[in-house]
């Protein structure tokens, strides 16, 4: 019997990436109710995340309409391999993303959609690499592919979150030149009170490196 999917490789560590629609659900039910205008709110916000992950050397891993799980190859291995340096592209992929917010809008302003907000997470952590019959790209999967999904709800609308893990990772390296980490809210792993996950804000330091980084989409779409 041919398998679904199997797994290749053994276990990695590496960052993992999730992006959501605030309140899509309302806002296609309520808000948009032309099927063909629905499709461009979704194009708009997809096709527009999907190029920046892409610039960033990220792999979606799937595609919700609403949503993007991704991941960046290049920070598979251990920390001491010396892979500390490609976590920049995480936060730079996620902060391109955020800086490019108002543009977005404008267009879809322009189409006659409303205005759309996203919250991002990341984070990083042991998972394992599948190859599916019904797909040509790469699956993940692992408790941190969960985590991280699930701590996007403690972002705030156009906001990045990280994880405890990236965040012990990358504090006393990426954090004190160019970002700026404060503690958001914690996560509950289970109804163990003690089992809290701790949630971590990000933020660039520099507004010069913000307009970097629209001019950077400006050149990739």
């Amino acid at each position: 019997m041919a398998e679904e999917i199997s797994f290749i490789g053994g276990s990695q560590n590496c960052c993992v990436c999730f992006i959501d629609i605030v309140d899509s659900t309302r806002i296609t039910t309520v808000e948009i109710l032309d099927s063909e205008k629905i499709k461009i709110y979704y194009s708009v916000f997809i096709n527009t995340m999907a190029a920046i992950v892409r610039n960033f050397d990220g792999t979606i891993i799937k595609n919700t309409g609403d949503s993007l799980i991704y991941y960046f190859p290049k920070t598979m291995g251990h920390v001491s391999d010396g892979n500390v340096t490609n976590l920049k592209s995480v936060f730079e992929c996620g902060l391109t993303m955020l800086a490019v917010h108002p543009i977005m809008n404008v267009k879809l302003k322009e189409k006659g959609l409303p205005d759309l907000s996203y919250r991002i997470s990341a984070d990083y952590g042991k998972v394992e690499v599948a190859k599916s019959l019904t797909s040509t790209s790469e699956d993940l999967f692992g408790p941190i592919v969960n985590l991280c999904s699930k701590i996007n709800s403690k972002a705030s609308p156009n906001q990045m979150v990280i994880g405890n893990n990236l965040y012990q990772i990358t504090k006393s390296t990426l954090g004190n030149n160019e970002y700026h980490f404060n503690k958001a809210d914690e996560y509950p792993i289970d109804s163990n009170s003690k089992n809290q996950y701790p949630v971590y804000s990000v933020i660039s330091k520099n507004q010069k490196n913000n307009d970097d980084r629209v001019k950077m989409y400006r050149n990739i779409v």
